[in-house]
């Protein structure tokens, strides 16, 4: 045979009748390649190599190789034995053709980009790995080195390498040895093979790990060097404003006596500590820096600086309030200030600038709220306890200030709210409810642990930012081209009709004219450098942040800004399930946020990122006035020229709060939807509170809706990016106001988003795929999508459906192409996936199951027994899935398994006639099983052999999910457009089981009978119309769901009594509910017991032949 010649080369090749035959076959059946496509030898031997070389540097590829031998009969084991062989004996080539083979290999390989995790040694490790087992172990051999030397070697340099590079290389190479041992090329394999591809892997990848260490350790060193100077300009702020500004109110007739009255509340009524705590850690941090600037005599500088801050804010409390006097005598702050608010006379313009003023942040008045709280809980709860009544009348206070300052970066009704809490204590009730929530929380925390949900996400992220990018350019140039023309003429004429301009009212001239022209071209220029760093992943290189961004990250988090708050909600742990409520030194918790890892890296860098952008953004369009001189600052590099002032402390926190809910609203967790206008934002704001967990009533919601603000923000970004409809508000609020830069901007980024998926749709799908399929990329078949796809389904789904108004059937309108690639079908709307892809992809709720169908079988409810059966099934099945919430990371052990044992691949029906079985199959299917007696192989309704998983390994890894390669009358029913509930039998209600049969029995017909009519029939492929195929084959397939129905539901196949009895309760639960109500009345009257007391299905089935119901 052609592999066992002593030199292997082209010529040869060509030359070989046997190797131009074993080539074909397996480039058809294993590759997918069609005969037009092989037409000459070139053909065959050029697409042989690009294969194997693929198999060299693309880990997906060689599993998808092995799978293939495990699955293969003898012949085609052999063949691929023999041209495997034959390209391992092959000298290596590096011409142009192998180079372009290698590069597609490389670009399609997930490791490519797993590497950007370390920095690129993954790929890098894989390709050294792979020529260093492939062509160097021979030429080792040769030279004496024993295998014990090579693994000792390997280990060694697997120690020293970084354990993800490592692992992908020997897994790789592991799936090729598989491959040798499965077509006899080997009869084991090769652990020193493994280990080397391993050392050889991952070595590289420490290389490239060093090198993003030491970066890091650069930027982290300027940033340390930024935060201490900020630091110490703000503290310097807080004692200047004290001994000026502070000094002026406290000796003031006007403001003296209420500063007074205020200070001594805040000294007083609650500790220091709790109410600024951050000034004393700043004061610890920094007093060695101004331990020379301090008289000796003064008290130590943390506690100085406390005292002092302390005054600052109470004359900042008594300036912001002084408007407002008490309406009765002993009326709190915290309600004068709610007038004040409610009122449009205090906004945020003037509460910052009176905060700037004494040196403080606005949000420090939030110590003041919490010194109220406390003293509420001390005078009104004797014990310290407020009653029911007062503690709802005050957090409903504090609801009021944080919706008027709903637009503020950080809450400043924070320490109240966690003071209110300490003063109310928690009762059994409170305290059950809080371990239900920490549960509930790690719970759906564990629903999103496996390596497969990350690769989704990151992925995700990544197609969010590039859509980011464009929205940004679109609304860019609208703003310099179009915006200033729009605001010239708006003023002018506002100016014509007496009006003035904003809430500070300020007189319209042609100064603020010119200055707010000027504004929107400033804003343009941002968003236009925005975008293009968004293209080219500024900032979304994992561990390769700027410094800017590494800078701004770390003082957001320095607890002495007071925005360490802010920051711990956006980059908190678990993006849709730990929002910051004390809970966490909660263990439960703890746990599940260790094992998101991974997911919360890549959460958190396309936060940091965004959050980045946008401040920088703001700052580039904006102006900077310096407290200290009054001199306004244009920052012509934005974040980067601002963070050299060091007064980071004095940055605007409608900048911070903008920022923060773009950079959740790109990563769809922003939760903020209470307080603005419109229907949308109410029914999001209940919703995402019904189904959160915390309360009581969110504790159970969340067990049916476990990802709430998720479904809410992925539904907005569609709606904000759909074609014309995005740009129409309709009163429900959904847009929020937004500016028409910003909706022209996403008008474009939802076109770019369209245009792309209909590229993919056009170019790797034809006639049979659905919105979510796609011609598998490393072999035949198909990849779902889906779930990938995430919140880009609807527009997967929108641009199926344009492809085929574009495509299918006759030509109607002018728009649409003369040339029709399918001329003879119809194009459908399929309402069922349009639901599916407005879940984004990912929703999976765990109890809706429960109640689904409840309503119209309760409303038709009959004595039978057959509502409490139906109770009890959907009943296993929402406990089940609430238990297997907490165990699906178990899934990633169950696809490592199925990857390399093939009775793994066969999917198990969990599911059970009887109630404790099927909660606990249901609660643990998870995990890897293969079929047995009690759980049983899946059955699918159109072929033999039950349904199997294709590469589990690729979901994990691309996060694409491969299927099963269809049969010939599967792609003939998913091209006319049957749906699965129009080929499956129709449901026996209360016993999977023989569902599972019914589906065996329909999928032998379709495979054998249904197949073979369509292959050979002259009638149905004399059919020039799909719509008559469709009609023909929907009868027949109707026939054989009745034939595989009835077979199963035939008592005479039955031998023992209980057997008999059980298909009787089926036969009879498929009765419409007026025959089934016919008869009960029928068997009653004759037995004087109902059908439900005595269970007699049999006696049933007798009475409706009785009487011919």
């Amino acid at each position: 045979m052609y592999n066992l010649q002593e030199k292997i080369d082209k010529d040869k090749l060509l030359a070989d009748n046997d190797f131009i035959k074993d080539a074909s076959y397996f480039l058809v059946d294993r590759v997918g390649y069609e005969a037009d496509d092989l037409s000459t030898k070139e053909d065959i031997y050029d697409a042989y190599m690009e294969h194997f070389r693929y198999q060299n540097v693309n880990e997906i590829t060689a599993v998808n190789d092995m799978i293939y031998a495990q699955n293969a009969d003898k012949t085609s084991r052999d063949r691929f034995g023999r041209l495997m062989d034959t390209y391992d004996k092959m000298d290596s080539d590096f011409g142009l053709k192998a180079a372009g083979d290698y590069l597609g290999g490389v670009l399609f390989a997930p490791s490519t980009y797993a590497g950007i995790v370390t920095g690129g040694g993954a790929k890098a490790g894989a390709l050294a790995a792979q020529q260093g087992v492939k062509l160097g172990i021979r030429q080792i051999l040769k030279q004496g080195a024993s295998g014990k030397a090579l693994r000792s070697a390997a280990v060694q340099g697997a120690v020293r390498a970084g354990a993800v590079e490592g692992g992908i290389g020997a897994g790789q190479v592991a799936a090729q040895e598989q491959v040798r041992v499965e077509t006899g090329l080997k009869e084991e394999k090769s652990v020193g093979n493994i280990i080397l591809g391993g050392a050889l892997s991952a070595t590289p990848g420490a290389v490239f790990g060093a090198a993003a260490q030491a970066q890091r350790a650069l930027t982290s060193n300027v940033a340390e060097r930024v935060n201490i100077i900020s630091q110490k300009k703000m503290a310097q702020n807080a004692l200047r404003a004290n001994r000026t500004s502070t000094k002026e109110a406290v000796e003031s007739t006007e403001f003296g006596d209420l500063t007074q009255q205020i200070y001594k509340g805040l000294k007083g009524r609650l500790a220091l500590e709790k109410t600024i705590p951050e000034e004393l850690a700043r004061g610890k941090e920094i007093k060695e820096e101004f331990t020379k600037k301090i008289n000796p005599l003064d008290d130590d500088f943390a506690v100085q600086l406390e005292l002092k801050t302390a005054q600052n804010i109470a004359a900042a409390g008594a300036k912001m309030i002084k408007d407002f006097p008490p309406i009765e005598k002993g009326e709190a702050f915290t309600s004068r200030l709610v007038r004040a608010l409610n009122s449009g006379h205090l906004q945020v313009d003037e509460m910052n600038a009176i905060a700037t003023k004494h040196g403080i942040r606005y949000s420090d008045i939030g110590s003041l709220l919490a010194a109220e709280v406390s003293q509420a809980g001390s005078l009104l709860g004797k014990m310290g306890a407020l009653s029911k009544a007062e503690s709802k009348a005050l957090l409903k206070t504090l609801d009021k200030i944080d919706i008027q300052l709903k637009d503020a970066g950080d809450t400043i009704t924070g320490k109240a709210r966690k003071e209110l809490e300490e003063k109310l204590g928690k009762n059994t009730l409170g305290k059950a409810n809080e371990v239900m929530r920490n549960i509930n929380k790690a719970r759906i925390g564990m629903m999103t642990v496996q390596l497969a949900t990350t690769t989704r996400n990151t992925t995700n992220g990544y197609m969010r930012n590039f859509i980011y990018a464009f929205d940004n350019l679109g609304a860019g140039l609208y703003n310099i081209v179009r915006e200033p023309r729009v605001t010239r003429k708006l003023l002018e004429k506002a100016r014509q009709q007496g009006e003035t301009f904003g809430k500070g009212k300020e007189k319209i001239t042609d100064e603020l004219i010119k200055r707010e022209s000027q504004r929107a071209v400033n804003l343009g220029k941002a968003q236009l450098r925005i975008g293009a760093e968004a293209i080219i992943f500024k900032d979304l290189m994992f561990g390769f942040d700027t410094a800017t961004t590494t800078t701004l990250t770390k003082l957001m988090q320095n607890p002495a800004f007071k925005k360490s708050g802010t920051a711990q909600r956006l980059f908190m742990q678990m993006g849709d399930v730990a929002n910051h409520t004390g809970d966490e030194n909660s263990m439960i918790l703890k746990a599940a946020r260790y094992a998101n890892f991974l997911n919360t890296k890549s959460d958190n860098m396309f936060k940091r990122a965004i959050f980045s952008r946008e401040v920088d953004k703001a700052l580039r369009a904006g102006t900077y006035k310096n407290p200290e001189t009054g001199e306004v600052i244009k920052f012509k590099n934005g974040l980067s020229d601002f963070l050299k002032t060091g007064r980071f402390g004095d940055l605007d926190e409608r900048i911070i709060g903008n920022a923060m809910e773009e950079a959740l609203d790109f990563t769809y967790q922003t939760s903020k939807f209470r307080g603005k206008e419109g229907v949308f934002n109410s029914a999001a704001a209940t919703f995402i509170e019904a189904t959160s967990p915390g309360t009581m009533v969110g504790n159970v919601g969340s067990t049916f809706i476990p990802f709430p603000r998720y479904l809410v923000n992925q539904f907005r970004f569609f709606y904000e990016h759909a074609p014309i409809v995005g740009m129409f508000d309709f009163g429900t609020g959904i847009l929020n106001k937004s500016t028409g830069a910003e909706k022209f901007g996403k008008q474009i980024g939802g076109f770019v988003a369209l245009t792309g998926l209909y590229a993919m749709r056009d170019f790797h799908g034809d006639d049979t795929t659905g919105p979510f399929e796609y011609k598998n990329p490393y072999g035949r078949g198909l990849v779902n999508a889906e779930a990938a796809l995430g919140p880009f389904s609807t527009h997967a789904f929108m641009a199926d459906y344009i492809y085929q108004l574009m495509n299918y059937g006759p030509k109607v309108f002018d728009w649409q192409p003369d040339e029709r690639k399918y001329p003879t079908k119809k194009p459908e709307f399929n309402g069922r996936n349009f639901t599916k892809s407005l879940g984004g992809g990912q929703f999976r709720p765990t109890g809706l199951n429960l109640v689904d169908g409840f309503f119209d079988e309760f409303s038709q409810f009959r004595d039978d027994n057959k509502f409490s059966l139906q109770l009890q099934e959907r009943a296993a099945n929402y406990i089940g899935n609430l238990f297997n919430t907490f165990t699906v990371g178990g899934g990633m052990l169950k696809d490592v398994v199925a990857t390399l044992d093939p009775e793994y691949r066969v999917v198990t029906d969990s599911r059970d006639i009887k109630f404790l079985p099927y909660v606990f199959k249901q609660a643990t299917r998870s995990f890897p099983y293969t079929p047995s007696l009690d759980r049983p192989m899946q059955e699918s309704p159109t072929r033999t052999g039950g349904i199997k998983v294709m590469n589990p390994f690729m979901r994990q890894i691309t996060g694409l999910t491969q299927q099963e390669e269809r049969t010939a009358i599967e792609r003939e029913l998913d091209r006319l457009g049957f749906t699965y509930p129009q080929i499956a039998p129709t449901k026996i209600y209360n016993d999977p089981d023989l569902n599972r049969e019914a589906k065996g029995r329909m999928g032998k017909y379709v495979e054998e009978a249904l197949q073979h009519y369509i292959l050979t029939d002259k009638v149905y492929n004399g059919l020039q119309n799909d719509i008559e195929k469709k009609d023909l084959l929907k009868e027949r397939l109707n026939l054989l769901r009745r034939k595989a129905k009835d077979e199963i539901l035939d008592p005479n196949r039955y031998i023992t009594d209980e057997a008999k009895e059980r298909v009787a309760r089926a036969k009879y639960f498929q009765f419409s509910s007026k025959k089934r109500e016919m008869v009960n009345l029928y068997y009653e009257r004759k037995t004087g017991n109902t059908i439900g007391e005595t269970k007699d299905y049999i006696g049933a089935l007798f009475i409706a032949d009785e009487f011919n119901l």
